[in-house]
């Protein structure tokens, strides 16, 4: 099992890619080379045939509201096959508004939308943005979470476990101190940056367990200059 290729479907690459979201995939591939795995990004995008079972692990970045319900509409016959991907285990990473899509609801001002209906909760647009930096305590690891939002979105209703705990920020929704979503291997948060480019820890972190997920043998390796980027940050502006 040690020469397994990890297949990463990058889906709506092309539509959802706002703030530069794609650094995550690239964050990632990035780490698994340098554990000596062999990679393959799939881009994926409208019309295209996705076979969710096929991939370890599926990464969808934010956009704007307009083409996150386009991905919707398109993703709607995918509902089943999702949840039988997450749980069989495979791994996803959704950021920003694109949470959205994965409730039963997506209601604005005027609409009313059916969700995936992956999860539980009702998403809301709201009539102002979320924005800011944001601080998080991670259960999986020792170190806090950087991250940054930039929404018009929240989740209510939503009674599952949280992927992060706020130090300093907004969670899913206002006034409550959880943020992200976690079911199995499926990790969903608002937080942008990209996420996993600023926060080598987590990213590490991930890429252990898909490496543990397809019996790959993980060793630590030498830390690279984005851990010193992550250190000077926190230095710099911790919680202040």
């Amino acid at each position: 099992m040690a020469n397994k290729t990890i297949k990463i479907a990058h889906l709506y690459y092309d539509i959802l890619n706002l703030y530069g979201e794609n650094g995550n995939v690239r964050a990632l591939v990035k780490y698994l080379e340098k554990h000596g795995v062999k990679v393959v990004v799939e881009f994926l995008s409208l019309e295209d045939q996705i076979k969710f079972e096929d991939y370890d692990f599926v990464y969808i970045g934010s956009g704007t509201i307009e083409n996150i319900l386009l991905v919707l509409e398109d993703l709607r016959k995918y509902a089943a096959e999702i949840k039988n991907a997450i749980n069989n285990g495979v791994f996803f990473l959704i950021t920003g508004d694109s949470l959205a899509m994965f409730g039963k609801k997506f209601v604005d001002e005027k609409h009313k939308y059916d969700g995936l209906g992956i999860f539980d909760y009702v998403a809301k647009r709201i009539d102002f943005r979320i924005l800011g930096d944001q601080f998080y305590e991670c259960p999986y690891i020792e170190q806090k979470v950087i991250g940054f939002q930039n929404r018009e979105t929240v989740i209510d209703e939503y009674n599952g476990e949280s992927l992060f705990n706020v130090a300093k920020g907004t969670g899913y929704k206002p006034n409550i101190k959880q943020e992200g979503i976690i079911k199995n291997n499926f990790w969903g948060t608002y937080s942008l940056g990209p996420i996993l480019v600023r926060n080598p820890y987590l990213n590490e972190y991930l890429v252990k367990k898909l490496m543990k997920k397809n019996k790959i043998k993980y060793s630590p390796i030498e830390k690279d200059i984005s851990y010193k980027a992550y250190e000077e940050y926190w230095n710099n502006f911790g919680e202040n």
